[in-house]
């Protein structure tokens, strides 16, 4: 055997490089039986093998079938059932591969013999998990189980080990034990680092109150949409030091006054990336403004109540100057209306142009965008590093917009890192054809154009002046009547004509 398999290292490289050896997804190790065959070769290359093998986990039948036979039994439908408690003497080839468990994780093995929910409470009835899986740092605890009677063996695994905790809240279950489970966290995982909570059902009844004292490594939070949590929850959490990610729900219930009161100038100090599902703006606005951290990048936000401009115009001018993607959404309602005073000009948008490192900015069904070339072209300006542009109005507004084929030229023009496109115009009017290599400079790495429901008049000229500033365009995306998606349809073909020319004349 050469030397250098014999420093930990490589053969760690060497054995990394296997396992991912043809994989297709990440998450998920594919190349088992490969790594299998190497622990398998000699002892140098065993426990590293078998590390890797089995350091991220997708269920627990792997491990239950290293049990003696009589312990288990596999029934009708593929489903795997502990049948008693295991002996002390039975535990010694479960042992041996647990203890390199450090993360039960997402995807699920859909295909693989599925736990019976009865055998949780069995596999730890002599046995606490800590004992069982030392090394444990990482868990998804419906992974393990979605079943109301086993939600409480969440506290069991609770460690200063574990920095990574998701688990979902089953659609019975008494208040008092989830915010007992809650209550736990931060007296025994005390070094967590990313917390998720989802549900598959609305929790309506209660809020959820999450103390934010005893988690000062917290750094990720995620609440699923249909969990309700507490304004006071929110300011315990806005109280760390080194949350850089907040995923939220905020309810229409939601104490926003409490936020006001008690905000002082040292909230959200590391925030990066922030999610909020709401039921109006003003909410989102209040959270916004508790934001101390210079470096607030993402901000994703989706409200129920349709909101006016000015209300608009608040919430973006609290976001501040260092974001880089914006994504802003007005979740439809019978009572949308597209119409005044939902006809945003663009005064309402001015604060975005003071956020010079905008890569990403959606704006969906806030109602009729009514924005013109003159808005276009200056936001082409202030977002140079601009990649990705969605400005999409509702899907029945009446009122045809004032950007013109004149603002794509703007956009290739001033966004040289500018990938996809998505909004109507007016393509009636043909501008002149880009002079030189104007468009092939900064357009190389735009592909992709939604043009929505954009009114056009001549299908050949408008092809002659995409393939002129977007040489390079792969996809043509139209939401129109069949009549206008096939003209648009048309332009597409003709576009794919000229490049076949273009590429043959070699030039």
């Amino acid at each position: 055997m050469h030397q250098s398999l014999l420093i930990d290292e490589i053969l760690s490289h060497i054995i990394q490089f296997v396992a991912t050896d043809g994989q297709r997804d990440l998450k998920r190790l594919e190349n088992t039986n490969g790594l299998a065959r190497l622990a398998r070769t000699c002892r140098c290359f065993m426990e590293c093998a078998l590390d890797t093998l089995w350091r991220t986990q997708h269920s627990l039948s792997p491990l239950i079938m290293c049990l003696p036979r009589g312990t288990w039994e596999i029934h009708s439908s593929n489903i795997l059932y502990l049948t008693r408690p295991p002996a002390e003497s039975e535990w010694a080839r479960f042992d041996m591969y647990s203890r390199r468990v450090k993360s039960f994780s997402y995807p699920k093995q859909t295909k693989m013999i599925r736990l019976h929910e009865d055998a949780l409470p069995l596999l730890f009835a002599e046995r606490p998990p800590q004992s069982l899986f030392p090394s444990l740092s990482s868990l998804d605890f419906s992974i393990l189980s979605c079943n109301s009677s086993n939600f409480t063996l969440i506290r069991d695994f609770l460690s200063p080990k574990l920095t990574n905790l998701a688990f979902t809240l089953p659609r019975k279950m008494c208040p008092q034990v989830i915010c007992g489970v809650l209550e736990d966290l931060p007296r025994k995982a005390t070094r967590l680092e990313n917390l998720t909570i989802s549900s598959f059902f609305p929790l309506t009844p209660f809020e959820l109150n999450i103390s934010a004292h005893g988690l000062p490594d917290l750094r990720r939070l995620a609440v699923s949409s249909s969990i309700r949590i507490s304004a006071q929850s929110v300011l315990n959490i806005a109280s760390l030091r080194n949350v850089q990610e907040l995923v939220l729900n905020l309810h229409p219930n939601f104490d926003v006054d409490v936020l006001r009161d008690r905000a002082n100038n040292s909230t959200f100090l590391a925030l990066q990336r922030l999610s909020l599902t709401a039921y109006d703006l003003p909410q989102c606005t209040t959270i916004i403004s508790l934001i101390s951290s210079p470096q607030l990048e993402d901000v994703s936000v989706s409200y129920d109540v349709q909101a006016q401009s000015s209300v608009i115009t608040s919430f973006l001018s609290a976001i501040g100057t260092s974001i880089r993607s914006i994504s802003l959404r007005h979740n439809m309602r019978t009572n949308t209306v597209a119409d005044t005073p939902f006809v945003f000009y663009p005064s309402t948008f001015i604060p975005l142009f003071a956020c010079r490192n905008l890569r990403t900015i959606q704006l969906y069904n806030l109602g009729t965008l009514n924005l013109d070339d003159e808005f276009i072209i200056a936001a082409a300006k202030a977002w140079s590093k601009l990649e990705d542009i969605r400005l999409c109005s509702l899907p029945w507004s009446s009122i045809i917009p004032s950007i013109s084929l004149n603002a794509l030229t703007a956009l290739t023009q001033y966004c040289p890192q500018l990938t996809r496109v998505h909004l109507s115009l007016d393509a009636r009017e043909i501008p002149e054809l880009p002079i030189g290599d104007l468009s092939m400079a900064g357009a190389q790495f735009l592909e992709v154009l939604n043009i929505r429901d954009s009114v056009i008049g001549h299908t050949e000229l408008v092809a002659q002046f995409l393939r002129a500033t977007i040489p390079n365009m792969k996809t043509l995306y139209v939401e129109a009547h069949p009549e206008l998606r096939d003209k648009w349809m048309e332009v597409k073909a003709y576009y794919d004509l000229l490049s076949v020319v273009h590429m043959q004349n070699g030039s």
